[in-house]
């Protein structure tokens, strides 16, 4: 068991994080001193329905004796009622209920997104239920995606909260016309999970815990952090390794054969419902900052989509007491990918 605190890494739900419990706003976001869950990613970040998804949770919980929690998640298929002004429909959030479809428990899950996913929460109208009007279909958000729920529950004797997550799927596009829909399959690609580059300590580069590194930090000492990722093609250039916008199989099979994405903010087609145009956008990428002790200037920092920097700044200042401290960095776009990386500082 890692000193300072636990991490536990699960096979789980993604994309967006919403505690089902209700916070306590006087407590500081980004200082763990509770069982919580930081961050889930989705992989692959972005997917149509029956496809399978491997999930991965990150679970951080303050004190070297805590125990692993055990997680159940489930997929939610009742569709949210308008009425509802809550993230998702309440009856998701009891353990047993029949609308939830069980994905497994334990720390590794994997599953296939529901074959209705699209229906209930995307822009195909869901079926007529006993005899009535078929239901109205649901609106993309503002890059064009729509988001299947996960639940995730643990037991009540558990310290972390129930907690609920969004994976992004992949519907097409609402709306469009003939033209626009084949410019569309053409251009767009699914999104790929943001990577953390690096992170660095007044310019000293930070080795991450997967290398069992325990970077050494003075008493009160303040550090100027800044996190990378990758810098994604503007332009898309044959050879490049990124399957961009404006590249396919047939015009460039060495990046696109078997296309991968970027590891940062890529570039991105949607269809402007109000204009009724195909718009080329970019991904705005979110840091979120997280510790055991010390303070951060700022819980959260990062870079609009018509921001070019690849790297996010924030300070942060050891506590007074000597011991290790642990330390995360998540990334998300603004398509629902996630990632992270993982530290521990030695404070002397």
């Amino acid at each position: 068991m890692r000193p300072g605190a636990l991490v536990l890494s699960v096979l789980a739900g993604a994309g967006l994080v919403v505690a089902s419990c209700q916070p306590n706003l006087d407590d500081t976001v980004s200082i763990v001193t509770t069982a919580r869950v930081l961050a889930i990613q989705s992989t692959p970040a972005e997917a149509p329905p029956m496809s399978a998804v491997r999930y991965t949770a990150l679970v951080a919980e303050s004190g070297p004796d805590a125990g692993v929690p055990a997680l159940h998640w489930d997929y939610c298929n009742a569709r949210n009622p308008l009425k509802n002004l809550g993230p998702v429909n309440t009856v998701c959030l009891s353990p047993g209920s029949s609308a939830l479809s069980p994905l497994g428990s334990g720390l590794r899950v994997t599953g296939a997104i529901p074959s209705l996913a699209c229906g209930n929460f995307g822009p195909n109208a869901p079926p007529a239920m006993d005899g009535g009007m078929a239901g109205q279909p649901v609106n993309p958000d503002f890059t064009g995606g729509y988001y299947q729920p996960v639940t995730v529950f643990l037991p009540q004797a558990a310290s972390v909260a129930d907690t609920l997550y969004f994976v992004r799927l992949s519907c097409g596009f609402a709306g469009a016309n003939q033209a626009s829909q084949g410019i569309l399959a053409a251009r767009y690609h699914l999104n790929e999970n943001p990577e953390v580059t690096s992170l660095k300590a007044a310019g000293v580069t930070v080795v991450t815990n997967a290398k069992g590194a325990q970077n050494p930090v003075s008493r009160g000492e303040k550090l100027a952090l800044e996190v990378a990722w990758p810098s994604c093609p503007l332009v898309d250039v044959c050879g490049d390794g990124v399957c961009g916008a404006d590249e396919s199989a047939m015009t460039c099979p060495k990046d696109c054969m078997t296309p991968k994405g970027c590891g940062g903010a890529e570039r991105f087609v949607n269809f402007d419902l109000s204009t009724q145009e195909v718009v080329d956008q970019r991904e705005g990428i979110h840091v979120s900052w997280y510790a055991t002790a010390g303070t951060f200037d700022q819980d959260r920092t990062g870079r609009a989509g018509t921001d070019d920097a690849t790297t996010s700044d924030d300070g942060w200042t050891a506590p007074a007491q000597a011991g290790l401290v642990n330390v995360w960095v998540v990334l998300r776009d603004d398509r629902g990918g996630i990632g992270w990386a993982e530290y521990v500082l030695d404070v002397r």
